[in-house]
């Protein structure tokens, strides 16, 4: 079956989709299933990259993409707070504050570090020029894991990374069908609004593909039919791989907690197809909430964080899987 795999953005919790693919991958490839497409916003987007460069090897790159979050991005945290010791709720939450601090004040490996400089209050006044974060380490990442992805032959997937056109405010699509995809467009899927620079291509700026209440879905589904990699009436299998959960496991209490909250309300259920009639599958992989997020969010990166993340991913993509073919048994539903 044509299947299309999505991948949510959220920082730190793009960790969720490493761990992911790591069951959807050898679960497409055991029953035939051909993936048409891999998208994605923000770190989603690198997820989607990496998996597309990979998807002709023997793991179809899931061991690439557990090397990317543990040993590329995963970053030990500073012990801002103290040593946290053992798995008492003092304990998990001093943990969690340290990976934040870790990831707000000094930043984290290969992604970004902050410029003091543009932290001084003068500099908020040019924001666009002067971004709390400097992102080289980044764009040499993306260079050195993706370079450039065309997808020149009908036999490879689709690559679609959305960004927010700045000035127009709508959600662009790159696609490998229209245009190599490679580290400028990766890194303007992720640029986080003030935190990260805006990146320029095609003499437009773009920024954060989750800067939006937009979904990618309409426009990449859209773009399978104009290519003729989605004929009009064929089955498709949708695999949404959503690290927002709607709930929260306790009441958020600091502004940092609030943020997370009101973020995680803007992205839930963001990947929910815009027309449900014409999948013939919808496979939705979300994650339930972890005591810590609120304060976690998406800037703790340590390895205790993202390792916790991909075993979620992991055993959520399992769960989903199997309990889509079950649903199939029941309503009669066949590949």
């Amino acid at each position: 079956m044509r299947t299309v795999v999505v991948f949510q953005g959220g920082g730190a919790l793009g960790a969720f989709g490493g761990g992911a693919w790591a069951s959807i991958a050898p679960w497409l490839r055991a029953r035939g299933d051909r993936v048409v497409a891999l998208a994605g916003t923000s770190l989603g987007a690198v997820n989607a990259a990496v998996a597309a460069r990979q998807l002709h090897t023997a793991d179809a790159g899931v061991q690439a993409l557990q090397h990317l979050w543990r040993h590329e991005i995963a970053t030990p945290s500073f012990p801002f707070l103290g040593v946290a010791v053992g798995d008492s709720r003092h304990a998990v939450a001093l943990r969690a504050w340290n990976g934040l601090l870790t990831g707000v004040l000094l930043g984290t490996r290969n992604l970004y570090r902050p410029q003091p400089l543009h932290w001084l209050p003068w500099a908020a006044m040019s924001r666009l020029d002067y971004p709390l974060y400097d992102r080289d380490a980044m764009w040499a990442l993306l260079e050195r894991q993706v370079g450039r992805y065309a997808s020149v032959t009908a036999a490879q997937p689709l690559l679609a990374a959305g960004a927010v056109d700045l000035l127009s405010g709508e959600l662009h699509l790159f696609d490998s069908d229209e245009a190599p995809i490679g580290a400028a467009e990766l890194a303007a899927s992720s640029a986080m609004p003030l935190l990260f620079e805006p990146v320029e291509i095609g003499g437009r700026r773009y920024w954060d593909g989750d800067a939006t209440r937009d979904s990618l879905l309409p426009a990449l589904l859209a773009r399978l039919r104009a290519s003729g990699r989605l004929r009009e009436g064929e089955a498709l299998q949708l695999v949404s791989v959503e690290p927002f959960p709607r709930e929260v496991a306790a009441l958020p209490q600091s502004g940092a907690e609030l943020r997370w909250r009101a973020m995680n309300l803007l992205q839930a259920d963001k990947l929910v197809p815009p027309e449900p009639p014409a999948l013939k599958r919808w496979i939705r992989v979300t994650r339930p909430p972890l005591p810590e997020d609120a304060i976690s969010a998406e800037f703790d990166f340590s390895p205790e964080r993202v390792e916790a993340l991909m075993t979620q991913g992991r055993d959520a993509a399992r769960m989903a899987l199997v309990g889509s073919l079950v649903g199939a048994e029941e309503t009669g539903a066949g590949r």
